[in-house]
């Protein structure tokens, strides 16, 4: 697998080749030139009926956007009073440099046409899709109006195509970018998700894996250019030299050592190869396939954990934090907050925070241990929140119950928002309320 960096859309396919009978007493009759000269044999030996093969066309753009440095991020240092400090401005390191691959981290819009579909085959579409995610530091955004998106996908038989990465940017008008021409609710998810696993892999940027200038197949090119001249491809021989033979030069391609297991390889039957070698239907990410996407798109390095403790200046307040970083969702931030101790004495009463969300909203997180209203007893409190939605220019609040038990918000603002990323979780035990 590897990243294109040259002018090219390629069209994908599923299965490439159909399930064939090679012991047939109807077998091409060969020369010693190993020239194919039955061609009526060669008909009667390949049944193209379910064959959905793939080619190369251009864009049609000129020019593409710089690239955005959406990877870009700064590093803070969260210190043990809860103090935070700048440390540095870090930008996502990348194997190669190509316009035609997206940043690691960035959010790309999706949208579709309906016109040949429906809303089942679009979810599916959407939940096999999201498997890159997975493996690879990129959001799909799928949006309502396919006016909005930049992969924009149709489902008009009979091809299945991708543009190739950040090439989408470039589509004046505004055509599909991707194709799935024969998906519908009556294929089984095996062979569904092949198809979108494998034409996302292309919106990502990768090509197809048997062009990789790794690949060494030893193809029987007399009987690929008659496999391939038949219909429904009906192709010459330019267009299997530019789709089958022709391999990606080293200095235009981030590659990775040839993987005939990629989720982007063709699948081809031993006979058409010199020494019988072949190509499973790869159904799945390889091994290689997952470490060579986290390379291209990695994944932020979480920095370590942080702890301390605050002091909110109130009655000798004293409340331990620890971050830590990696443990929700990526795009969840956990609160959680819970009773402590200092020595011998248990902390009680009603304790709370206010998580600052955008527009003035607040998420309150409460904590109660008190005898006389047992029934409303909560010693552990837990909350996740998107990280998009937490307002990082304020700061955290504190409550508590003070004399006569009436609910008093304290002065204290613990600004670490700003601090954090999506996936930590922010654990606080109040051990001291009071100097007594």
């Amino acid at each position: 697998m590897k990243i294109i960096l040259t002018l090219v859309v390629m069209l994908s396919f599923h299965p490439c080749f159909p399930q064939y009978d090679f012991n047939r007493s109807d077998r091409p009759v060969k020369k010693a030139n190993n020239a194919v000269i039955n061609s009526l044999a060669i008909n009667k030996l390949y049944d193209f009926s379910a064959v959905k093969n793939c080619q190369e066309v251009a864009p049609p753009y000129s020019a593409l956007p710089p690239r955005a440095a959406s990877n870009a991020y700064t590093i803070y240092k969260i210190n043990t009073d809860g103090t935070v400090s700048n440390i540095a401005y870090q930008r996502q390191p990348l194997a190669a440099y190509t316009d035609r691959m997206w940043e690691p981290g960035e959010t790309i819009r999706v949208g579709f046409d309906i016109t040949n579909s429906d809303i089942s085959t679009i979810l599916r579409v959407q939940r096999f899709a999201r498997e890159w995610e997975r493996i690879a530091n990129i959001r799909f955004e799928f949006v309502p109006d396919i006016r909005n998106a930049v992969i924009r996908v149709g489902f008009i038989a009979p091809l299945s195509y991708s543009w190739i990465g950040r090439d989408a940017l470039v589509n004046p008008s505004k055509v599909t970018t991707m194709n799935f021409g024969w998906l519908n609710n009556s294929l089984n998810d095996t062979d569904f998700r092949q198809v979108v696993l494998h034409e996302f892999g292309h919106a990502l940027g990768f090509i197809h894996e048997h062009q990789s200038p790794g690949a060494a197949i030893n193809w029987d090119k007399e009987k690929v250019y008659a496999y391939y001249a038949m219909a429904p491809n009906n192709w010459n021989r330019a267009m299997v030299d530019q789709n089958i033979f022709t391999k990606f030069s080293t200095t235009t391609t981030n590659y990775s050592t040839y993987d005939r297991l990629s989720i982007m390889h063709y699948r081809f039957p031993p006979e058409l190869t010199v020494d019988g070698n072949s190509s499973p239907v790869n159904n799945n990410f390889s091994a290689m396939d997952q470490q060579y996407a986290r390379l291209i798109y990695p994944f932020p390095t979480p920095p370590p954990n942080a702890s301390g403790t605050l002091k909110t200046g109130d009655d000798c307040d004293e409340i331990a934090f620890l971050i830590e970083y990696g443990v929700v969702p990526d795009q969840l931030v956990e609160f959680k907050m819970e009773y402590g101790q200092s020595g011998n004495k248990k902390v009680s009463w009603w304790k709370q925070i206010a998580i600052p969300k955008n527009n003035n909203q607040e998420t309150l997180l409460y904590i109660l241990n008190n005898s006389l209203i047992a029934a409303e007893n909560k010693t552990t409190a837990t909350v996740q929140i998107p990280f998009t939605e937490l307002n990082k220019t304020k700061g955290i609040g504190f409550w508590k119950a003070k004399v006569l038990g009436v609910h008093t918000p304290l002065n204290y603002k613990w600004n670490v928002l700003h601090a954090l990323r999506g996936g930590c979780r922010i654990s606080l035990v109040w051990k001291k309320d009071s100097c007594l």
